[in-house]
Order: structure tokens, then C-alpha cells, then sequence
């Protein structure tokens, strides 16, 4: 809240003006600085974000607005490093694109015609790639499902008889902890699949240790039967689960298992003791991290994992789920995440970048402390207590092929054709110069639709994301974001700054200029902070708050100075100088005598006066705007010299129109009259002005007027910070539709029944109409206001006698008769009005109206 503005007389001593300046900017610093940093302070934590309402979540709203902002200023501080960065070559992406798919639906080989490829395929493009001198391949592609492929493609060696998925994961261990295999993963937990009663199991071996059984585990699984590891002393044995004695026996054959198999009845308790592919999957891939809470990392509900026959202690396996910020734009990416298993433990699990920069230090052992996430002694990259770690984008822009913001992007079908080369005996075709890289093996075919919106572009490949987040942490080099405390003082600071700039511009907002230079000053500190947090990320990759402060900083300014100016004009004869803006200079002198004149509204009646141009929407479409704005100003000019000459007040300029009124706020009962002299003067202004505006702009101008009088309220009406004298009540609204009526009949000035009825003593009028307005329960009676009384010429009060006899006759439905005298009217005086009511007739002469007619015409208003 912004303190209200002191409704008192100025304050002379200028040590006294200082000093309720000083003190009303420290308030405004204060209290901007405290929201504002308290928004900044609170970060919505990513596991809040659909969790349940809390006191402090009464900030998740503002906050999240805030940060919005601060997000796109991340953005454009992001393209910029990006600008000055230069592509890594340390990873290289593998693309499976829409170039390699065309190509292999026109190839011979057998399996690659069709999307997707047999898992023995992509086994051989691993290899391959670690043959031509990849240290590491990481296959991001789900293989949460058993492989459709019942064949394996033809030439492959020493692969005979196995299946899709058993090929591919003997292929994978020809080269051990050369393959990091894909996880993705979701805060939804699904729904576990029913299981087959399994009444045996069978004795598949003894082992010291889980680790040591987990090669045993996985073949079982990988047969589609449960395993369980059963405690047994200070050692573990590994059974399956079979349908029958018989079957126990022949999966102990099966297994090779050499002493007599042991096959027993399964029991209840047995349960506890089962591993799944689930729990497997767990064991192969989880890592320990010291000085992290796990409590304190983003805990996933569904793991979508390799399927059973894949799972196997040669491959590594990291997660390749990115989540996007709620505004759908992936900044960062969960290098940690936890799976709670249902004995209530804890399990982190890493991400694919994470699980190969492991494998370049040759460890499993992380370490968190100070903000940073160290991997063994080779590595470290700046990451959150959740887990998150933004992404240092090395280009500023993705640009259109698959490689994103690293050096180079291979399409994988020129791996594929060094593949059937070599299976082929023949060299291989390409070079592609990948020794001791990293390869994302990825899809970025249109089929995958595996696209993410970065900072960087909408269409930003996945893998070319995780790419770009494995060159960070081989480099070391990430994006650290400030401590929110950091955020807070510079969001406190930032509003004392605005508060001390403000403070030296003292003297109000006196002119035009003044507000240039004030502007100016708080942008120029403006950009100077913004300058500052630019070079911090650029220079030292430290993201600190630039809304949040700018905004303390800014809205601490502006309160400051608009508190100053308006000190200073209680200094510079407040009361004459408003006034003297808004009536004529003789009754400002009457209004001084009673200042509650103007500060409190009271009922009274008056009269409205709307003026407005006729046709100004297309003459501001002929005029180049600095000669329309001349042309604008010089006509207000003239229409508030009319309203000022006859007392009268003007209330306020609507673009080309003018709001006027009399009978306020000095009283007077001749403010119908006035109203009606001003519109006459304003007839003789366009007259004797009109031959200047042709020649110096061009055009005619014609304006049209609307006057109603009523009991209105009037008063000093605003907010605390801006007030004005204004009128409020149903002439305002009668007056400016009476002046849009006047097109329709013709006339120059329309006027209500309470005006006419006032000012008849001194002004002639002529009823024009009695139109039935909606939400209105009296008809609306209008005048044509034609001119003074005693300056009515013969010819004029001819017409009007004949237009007189005329509206009768059509009251009292003699339409016909109406109809004739009506059309004289129109052929003898070129009356308009009669021409609009000669058409009625001819409408009511066909078509009599109700019996209950009263002449009223129904108008929508």
C-alpha cells in the first residue's frame, strides 16, 4: 500500500518540505523493498507446485509472477552468453532423422525399412560408434516395452538364436560401461500391472552379497518369471518362481545350475523377498550422494524403465526426462531425483548427463556442498538442493538441424551404412572423426515429436538437450543462480537507490522537461543495474534478480517524485491556478471565497453541453498527425473560449469532443440559458472561422451539439492521488446521446425538455422528437434550439408554423394529412426534420400503429 497523499495547506519551510520528503521516500523504499524482496526471497519449490495451500504459499501467486518476468529477462541473458560462447566438439549427437528414415526405406538391408528398428540394429550402431573411438554412447530412446521383432537382421555374428532384445543386450556387452540406456520418469504413480500365481520356486544359487546376485536376478527376469532373493545366513539365494516341479527343473537346466535343483511350494512370506524388473532397475541404477538430502530432491511416483531382458550391470542408466518451467520453456535439468520403493526407502537416481560424466571419472560416489554438485575429483556444476541444475546454453540460437548448441550432429544413417560395411568385409564409407567423444545417440525424426522449447528456439531437440548438459559438466561450467537472500538485499537496496535519486530531483514536476529529465534519471539507473546483472552473467555465470529490484527501484522513484511534485504545487498557488483551468477567471475569484465548493460533491441541478466533430475519423485519416493535432488544437481553443465567455465550465476533452457545464460550481439560474448561448456562439465561431480552416488545413469542419438539464452530482471527483471537478449524473449521458442523434434528423443543436422549458423565455425551440430510450421509463422529449427570440426571421417562423401544423396532424395520426404538409415542408425549406418524419408517415399510412400509440418512437439507448 502507498500512503495516501496530507490534505493541508503547503508546508512554506523548505528544512520541513525536506525532511516530509526524506521521510515519505524512506517509507516508499521500505515498503516496496520489503514486498518486492519477499517475493523474490520465496521460490516456489518445484515439489509445492501442486501441493496444498500453506501460509507462505499465499506468495506462491505474486511470486510466480514475478519470477514469469525475471524468467524472460533469464532468457535474453541466456542468448547472450550463448552469443559469445563457442560449440563444444567434447559430445557429438547421433540423429536418427528424417534424412536417415527416407534413406532406409529405400535400402535392401532387411529390418531398417520401418520405423522402429529392431533393438539388434541400434546394439550394432553402439558398437560401431565405440569402434570408430566413442568412449561413451548414451542411447536415449525408451525401451520400456519388449522389442515387436521377432527376427534378427541377417549377418549378424554369434547372435543365432537369440531374440530382439537379448541380441541387443549381448551386443551391449561386448563393450562394458561403453552404454548409458534411458529411464524417463513421472510425479504420477501408475498403476502396477496384475501378476500370474507362481505356486514353486526353484533354487537358482547362493551369493554373498544382492550385488553379486544381480547378473542371476536379470537372467530370470529377462525369462518373464518372478525372482526372489531370500536371506540365507549371511548370504543370499536367488529363486524363481515356476508353475510346476517339473518346470522348476528344467529352469534350473536353463540357468546352469549345476547341483540338484531344489524345488519347493511358494509361501506368503516369500512376497517380501521378490525382486521385479522394478527393483532391479533401481539397484543397477542408483547412486549415492554425500551432503545431499534426498528428502529434499524431486520424488518421482512412476519409473518407466528398460525391460527386463536389457537390464544388465554392463550398461549405464540415467534418466532422460526434462521438465519445462510452468511457462513451458526447459531452463534446467534434474541432474538427481528420488523413487521411494515400498519399503519406505529412499533411492537417487541419476540423469543421462550425470551417468556418463560418472563413467568419464570412473566413479559412483557424488558429492553435494556449497551449491555445487561434485563428481568424484574431475567434475562439479553448480545444482540446487532439488536436484536442478540450469542449463549454459553454448549457442544463441538452435537453429534447424539436430546438433542444438553443440559442435556437430551425424546423421545416423551414414553410422548405418559403416555398419553393413563392415558386417560386409568392406571398409567402412564415412569418417567421422569421433575419437574420445560422447555420443547422444537420439531421435529427431518428426515421428519422435521429441522437441522442447528452450531459451534458445521452440524446437529444440531432447537429446540435443541432455547434449548440451553433458558439455557443462564435463567442462565444469554451469549456471549458478544467487541465494534468495542475495536477491532480497539487492531488492531492498535497489529501492533506497530509487529513493536517493528521487530525493535530488526536489523541485516537482514543474514542466514537460522536468518529467524527461526524471524519466531519464530512473532509466539510466535502471540500465546500470541491468548492466551490472548482464555483466555477472555473462562474466561470472551468476544469475541475480533484475525484476524484483528494478521494479522496487522504479515504483520507490515514482511515488517519491510524485509525492514531491505534488508539494510543490501547494507551493505555487494551488487553489487560482486549478481553478483558473476550469471556469473563467471571474468566477475562479468567487470559488476562492469557499473552498468546499470544489471538495465536496453535493446534488444540484445544471446543464450539460457535449460538443463534438462531425466526420473526425475520417479527417484524421487525410491529415498527417502533426497537422491534425494543429487543426485539433485550434478548434478546442475556440469551443473553450465559447464555454469560458459565458461562464460555463468545462469538464473535459474526449479526443475531438468537448464535456461542458453551467451551474457550478458557482450557482446561477440562467445556466439553460448559457447553455444555449454557447451553442449559438459556437454556429457563429464556425461560420467566421471557416474560410481560415479551408485555406490553412484544407477542410470544413462542422461540429454538433447535445445539451440536457437535470439535478446532478458535482463535486471534486477522482482518487486520492488525482481529483477534478467533474459532473456525474443522467444529462451526461442524455447530452452525449442527443449530440450522436443529431446526424439522424439534421439539426445543429438538440436540447432536452427541462432546457427548453427553462430558457423559452429568451431562445426559440421546436420539438424534433419523442423517442423511448431503454431502461428509461419517461419518454424523452428533444428540441432543435433555432435561434434568440426577436432574431427569427419571417422566412423561419414560416417554416416552423408549417412544421407546427404538420407534427400535430401526425400525433393525432392524420398521417395522410401529416405526410402532405411534411413534404412541403421539405420541397419549400429543405427541412430535415420533416423529411424524417414524411417517411414515418408513409410507413403509418400503410400500416396504422397500435391503438395505444402515444407518437413515442422507440430508439435503443
Amino acid at each position: 500500500m502507498v500512503a495516501a497523499p496530507v490534505r493541508s495547506l503547503p508546508i512554506y519551510s523548505a528544512g520541513l518540505r525536506f525532511l516530509q520528503r526524506l521521510g515519505y521516500s524512506l517509507l516508499q523504499a521500505t515498503l516496496f523493498g520489503a514486498i518486492l524482496g519477499l517475493l523474490v526471497y520465496y521460490r516456489v519449490p518445484r515439489a509445492q507446485l501442486s501441493g496444498e495451500a500453506t501460509p507462505i504459499a499465499l506468495l506462491a501467486r505474486p511470486s510466480a509472477w514475478v519470477q514469469s518476468w525475471e524468467r524472460d529477462t533469464y532468457d535474453w541473458r541466456v542468448r547472450s552468453l550463448g552469443a559469445r560462447s563457442s560449440r563444444s566438439d567434447r559430445v557429438v549427437v547421433v540423429a536418427l532423422d528424417d534424412e536417415t528414415l527416407a534413406e532406409a526405406r529405400q535400402d535392401a538391408h532387411p529390418g531398417i525399412a520401418s520405423n522402429p528398428w529392431p533393438r539388434e540394429i541400434l546394439g550394432g550402431l553402439s558398437n560401431r560408434l565405440v569402434d570408430e573411438g566413442a568412449e561413451l554412447v548414451m542411447l536415449d530412446f525408451p525401451f520400456t516395452e519388449l522389442s515387436p521383432r521377432a527376427c534378427l537382421a541377417q549377418g549378424t555374428p554369434d547372435l543365432e538364436g537369440l531374440d530382439d532384445d537379448r541380441a541387443f543386450r549381448k551386443l551391449l556387452d561386448r563393450y562394458p560401461e561403453k552404454s548409458v540406456l534411458a529411464f524417463s520418469w513421472s510425479l504420477d504413480r501408475g498403476i502396477p500391472a496384475g501378476s500370474r500365481l507362481w505356486p514353486f520356486r526353484v533354487r537358482l544359487g547362493s551369493y554373498a552379497s544382492a550385488a553379486e546376485a544381480r547378473s542371476r536376478v536379470q537372467s530370470v527376469l529377462a525369462d518373464q518369471k518372478p525372482a526372489f532373493l531370500i536371506p540365507a545366513g549371511n548370504a543370499v539365494e536367488v529363486w524363481a518362481g515356476v508353475a510346476s516341479e517339473q518346470e522348476g527343473q528344467k529352469v534350473a537346466l536353463v540357468q546352469g545350475v549345476r547341483e540338484p535343483p531344489k524345488v519347493q511350494e511358494r509361501r506368503v512370506t516369500d512376497d517380501t523377498y521378490r525382486v521385479g524388473p522394478l527393483e532391479l532397475f533401481v539397484s543397477l541404477a542408483e547412486v549415492e550422494v554425500e551432503g545431499l538430502d534426498a528428502a529434499q530432491l524431486e520424488e518421482v511416483r512412476q519409473l518407466e524403465h528398460p525391460v527386463a531382458p536389457l537390464l544388465g550391470s554392463a550398461s549405464l542408466y540415467g534418466a532422460v526426462t526434462v521438465p519445462a518451467d510452468p511457462d513451458g520453456v526447459v531452463r534446467a535439468v534434474p541432474h538427481l531425483v528420488s523413487y521411494r520403493s515400498r519399503e519406505g526407502n529412499r533411492h537417487v537416481l541419476p540423469s543421462m548427463p550425470l551417468a556418463a560424466a560418472m563413467r568419464q571419472a570412473n566413479t559412483r560416489q557424488l558429492r553435494y556442498a556449497d551449491g555445487r554438485l561434485y563428481v568424484g575429483d574431475r567434475f562439479s556444476i553448480p545444482m540446487d538442493e532439488s536436484g536442478y541444475s540450469l542449463v549454459r546454453w553454448d549457442a544463441a540460437e538452435v537453429g534447424r538441424g539436430s546438433r542444438g548448441s553443440v559442435s556437430r550432429a551425424i546423421p545416423a544413417w551414414n553410422v548405418l551404412l559403416n555398419l553393413f560395411a563392415v558386417r560386409e568385409g568392406v571398409p567402412p564409407r564415412s569418417v567421422h572423426d569421433i575419437e574420445g567423444r560422447l555420443i547422444v545417440f537420439t531421435n529427431t525424426s518428426r515421428q519422435a515429436m521429441n522437441f522442447q522449447r528452450t531459451p534458445i528456439g521452440e524446437r529444440t531437440p531432447a537429446g540435443a538437450v541432455l547434449a548440451q548438459s553433458l558439455v557443462n559438466l564435463l567442462q565444469s561450467e554451469g549456471l549458478t543462480r544467487a541465494t534468495p537472500r542475495t536477491d532480497l538485499f539487492l531488492t531492498l537496496g535497489m529501492a533506497f537507490i530509487g529513493a536517493f535519486v528521487a530525493l535530488t530531483f526536489n523541485r516537482g514536476l514543474r514542466s514537460f522537461g522536468d518529467v524527461l529529465v526524471y524519466l531519464a534519471a530512473m532509466g539510466a539507473v535502471g540500465l546500470l543495474y541491468a548492466g551490472v546483472a548482464w555483466y555477472l552473467f555473462i562474466n561470472r555465470l551468476l544469475w541475480v534478480a533484475m525484476v524484483g529490484p528494478l521494479l522496487a527501484m522504479g515504483l520507490t522513484f515514482i511515488f517519491t517524485i510524485v509525492q514531491a511534485s505534488r508539494t510543490e504545487r501547494q507551493l505555487r498557488h494551488f487553489i487560482t491556478d486549478v481553478l483558473g483551468r476550469y471556469v473563467h477567471p471571474e468566477v475562479a475569484r468567487l470559488v476562492t471565497r469557499d473552498l468546499r465548493l470544489l471538495t465536496r460533491p453535493e446534488r444540484r441541478e445544471v446543464t450539460v453541453f457535449f460538443c463534438d466533430l462531425d466526420g473526425f475519423s475520417r479527417l484524421s485519416g487525410q491529415l498527417p498527425p502533426e497537422r491534425l493535432i494543429q487543426l485539433l488544437n485550434d478548434y478546442l481553443t475556440e469551443m473553450t473560449d465559447v464555454v469560458r465567455a459565458t461562464h460555463g465550465q468545462v469538464d473535459k476533452y474526449i479526443g475531438d469532443a468537448v464535456m461542458a457545464f453551467w451551474g457550478a460550481p458557482v450557482r446561477t439560474d440562467k445556466h439553460a440559458h448559457r447553455a444555449c448561448e454557447a451553442a449559438l456562439k459556437v454556429r457563429v465561431v464556425l461560420e467566421e472561422r471557416q474560410a481560415y480552416w479551408d485555406k490553412t488545413y484544407g477542410h470544413h469542419l462542422q461540429c454538433r451539439i447535445g445539451i440536457d438539464t437535470s439535478e446532478v452530482l458535482v463535486g471534486g471527483m477522482g482518487s486520492d492521488f488525482e481529483s477534478k471537478y467533474s459532473v456525474m449524473g443522467e444529462p451526461v449521458k442524455l447530452s452525449m446521446f442527443m449530440e450522436s442523434l443529431n446526424r439522424g434528423y439534421g439539426t445543429f443543436v438538440l436540447v432536452g425538455d427541462n432546457t427548453a422549458r427553462l430558457a423559452q423565455d429568451s431562445y426559440v425551440f421546436r420539438e424534433v422528437d419523442r423517442v423511448r430510450l431503454k431502461g428509461r421509463a419517461e419518454p424523452l422529449r428533444m428540441h432543435e434550439l433555432v435561434g434568440r427570440k426577436g432574431e427569427i426571421s419571417p422566412p423561419m417562423q414560416e417554416q416552423l408554423a408549417l412544421y407546427e401544423q404538420a407534427l400535430t396532424a401526425y400525433h393525432q395520426r392524420r398521417f395522410d394529412e401529416a405526410l402532405a404538409l411534411f413534404t412541403r415542408g421539405v420541397e419549400a425549406f429543405q427541412d430535415a426534420v420533416a423529411g424524417v418524419y414524411a417517411e414515418r408517415c408513409r410507413k403509418y399510412a400503410s400500416a396504422a400503429p397500435p391503438e395505444d400509440w402515444d407518437g413515442v418512437f422507440a430508439l435503443e439507448g
